[in-house]
C-alpha cells in the first residue's frame, strides 16, 4: 500500500477537523459515544409503574459458578476491569445476583444503545396485536408515504425487511468517523432531514446488512401507525404494565424535531432492562401474568430467518459467519450459536490460535438463547433452557465476546 504523502495527510487532517466542527462540543471532548450521553440530549419521559413488579430474592443466598472457574471475588474483579457497570442474574423469577461497578448503582440511568432496537421490535409486535399495524409485509410507504417521493423503490421495502435488516437501503453504519450516517443520526438535530437523505443501494431481501437506518424507519412507521410518540407507546403498552421500578426516557433529535432516536437511545436502569428480558422469557407476559406481547410474535421475531440470498449467510441472516462473533440476526434480536458449537469453537481456537475454528454459515446451528445487544456491551441475554435472564451493562466491551460468556454463566447455574 502506498504511504500517504505529507500533502495527503494534511488534507485528511483538514477534512477531519472540518467534519468535527459540526459535532457538538461535548462529543468533540469525549471522542466517542458513552452510556451517559442521555445527559446531552433532549429526552422524552417514560413514567414508571405505580406499583413495581417484585424481583424476589431467593430464601438463601446463591453462590454462582463463574466461567473459567473464577471465585466470586475474582469474577467481580474481572468484570470491573472489563468496564462492566452492572451485572444482574434472574433465574426462575428470582434475582440471584445484582452487582454494580465503576461508580454505578441500582438507580443509575444508562443508555441502552442498540438494545433499543429489540424494544422497537417488541412494540411493533404490540402494534400488530392492537390492529394498528396491518401486517409485517406492509410496505413502509403505507405508513411513511413521503418516502415514495424520495424514491419509488421505497415502496418495495416492507416492515419485514426493516425488522430483519434486509432493506437494501444505502446506509453507512461506521462509528469511528463523524460524517457517517450512523454518527449524524446519533448527533443530528433533525432526524426527518436525515431520513430524507436516505437512498436505495439494492433491491430488498437480498442479504442481511446491519444498519440503524432500518430501525429508525421502522420506529417512525410505528409512531405513525399508533398515532403517538414512541416513548408514550412504550410507557402505555410495556413499561407500566410490566411493572417498571424506575422512570426512563427516550432521547430525541431535538426539542423542535421531537423524533425519537429509536435505533439507540432508550435510557433506563438495569433492573428494568431485566424486567423486559423477563417478559420475553415468560412468553410475552409480565411477572404478574399480565399479557404484554403475543407469544406468537416472540416466536417469529426471534426465529432463524429463511430468506432469499446468494449463500447460506444471506439466506439465514447470519452475522459475521465463520467467526466467534457470529449470530443469527432475527427481527432486531440475535440468536446465539448453539452451545456445543460455541464450546467446540472456543476449544479449537485455544489449541490453534488463528486457525479456522468456527462453523461455516452452512454448518452453523442456532441455540435457544436470544439477546439484545448495544454498542458498549449492553446486553439483555435470555436463556430459556435454564429460565435465566442476565443483564450486563458496560462503559466498553472490555475485550470479551459477552454472548458466549453470558451463555456459559447461564448454563453453569441451572
Amino acid at each position: 500500500m502506498r504511504r500517504p504523502t505529507r500533502l495527503s495527510a494534511l488534507l485528511l487532517l483538514t477534512l477531519t477537523l472540518s467534519a468535527c466542527s459540526s459535532l457538538p462540543l461535548w462529543m468533540v471532548v469525549q471522542g466517542k459515544a458513552e452510556i451517559t450521553d442521555h445527559r446531552h440530549f433532549v429526552n422524552a419521559p417514560i413514567t414508571r409503574a405505580a406499583v413495581p413488579s417484585p424481583l424476589p430474592s431467593p430464601a438463601q443466598p446463591v453462590a454462582l459458578r463463574w466461567p473459567g472457574g473464577l471465585t466470586p471475588d475474582a469474577a467481580a474483579e474481572q468484570l470491573a476491569a472489563r468496564d462492566t457497570v452492572a451485572l444482574l442474574v434472574l433465574r426462575r423469577g428470582e434475582l440471584v445476583h445484582e452487582q454494580y461497578f465503576n461508580g454505578f448503582s441500582r438507580d443509575t440511568l444508562g443508555t441502552s444503545f442498540s438494545v433499543a432496537k429489540s424494544v422497537v421490535s417488541l412494540l411493533v409486535g404490540v402494534a400488530v396485536a392492537d390492529g394498528r399495524i396491518h401486517h409485517v409485509d406492509d410496505p413502509v410507504t403505507r405508513y411513511l408515504p413521503e418516502l415514495q417521493a424520495q424514491d419509488t423503490r421505497f415502496g418495495q421495502i416492507t416492515l419485514r425487511h426493516l425488522l430483519a435488516m434486509r432493506s437494501g437501503i444505502d446506509f453507512d453504519e461506521a462509528y469511528t468517523v463523524p460524517w457517517s450516517q450512523a454518527a449524524t443520526f446519533y448527533l443530528g438535530p433533525d432526524m426527518k432531514a436525515q431520513v430524507a437523505r436516505l437512498r436505495i443501494r439494492t433491491a430488498p431481501d437480498q442479504a442481511y446488512s446491519y444498519q440503524s437506518g432500518d430501525t429508525q424507519l421502522l420506529a417512525m412507521a410505528l409512531e405513525r401507525a399508533v398515532g403517538m410518540p414512541l416513548a408514550n407507546y412504550l410507557q402505555q403498552r410495556l413499561w407500566q404494565p410490566m411493572g417498571a421500578e424506575f422512570d426512563a426516557s427516550w432521547s430525541l433529535d431535538s426539542a423542535a424535531g421531537g423524533v425519537a432516536r429509536a435505533f439507540c437511545c432508550l435510557n433506563a436502569r438495569a433492573v428494568d432492562y431485566l424486567r423486559l428480558g423477563q417478559a420475553v422469557l415468560n412468553g410475552g407476559r409480565a411477572a404478574s401474568g399480565a399479557p404484554l406481547v403475543s407469544a406468537d410474535w416472540l416466536r417469529q421475531s426471534t426465529a432463524v430467518q429463511q430468506r432469499p440470498g446468494v449463500d447460506a449467510a444471506a439466506q439465514r441472516n447470519i452475522e459475521r459467519p465463520a467467526s466467534r462473533f457470529q449470530a443469527f440476526y432475527a427481527w432486531q434480536w440475535r440468536r446465539a450459536l448453539s452451545p456445543a458449537q460455541t464450546a467446540a469453537g472456543q476449544a479449537a481456537a485455544a489449541r490453534q490460535p488463528g486457525a479456522s475454528a468456527w462453523p461455516s454459515a452452512t454448518q452453523a446451528e442456532p441455540g435457544d438463547d436470544v439477546y439484545a445487544e448495544g454498542l458498549r456491551g449492553q446486553y439483555i441475554y435470555i436463556a430459556p433452557g435454564t429460565q435465566t435472564v442476565i443483564v450486563r451493562l458496560g462503559r466498553e466491551r472490555g475485550g470479551l465476546f459477552w454472548p458466549a460468556w453470558l451463555g456459559e454463566l447461564a448454563r453453569l447455574n441451572p
